[in-house]
């Protein structure tokens, strides 16, 4: 078998599918939350969260009301 066919083997070209060092393949971006005043527990516990800015409205049928 012949080792410099393929692209996995051949060490001196690059294969386009393996990232290298120089590829950056993702960039996190999380925002920063303030503190706020969480619910207290029977409140958090009957909207899911005990952040009044993370309860947000869900919707099962894809956003209709």
């Amino acid at each position: 078998m012949n080792s410099t066919t393929s692209c996995g083997n051949d060490k001196t070209k690059p294969c386009p599918a393996t990232p290298s060092a120089t590829v950056q393949l993702a960039i996190a971006t999380v925002p920063m939350q303030p503190w706020e005043q969480p619910y207290d527990p029977a409140a958090a516990l009957k909207n899911g969260t005990i952040f009044p800015s993370l309860n947000l409205p869900f919707y099962v049928t894809g956003g209709e009301a």
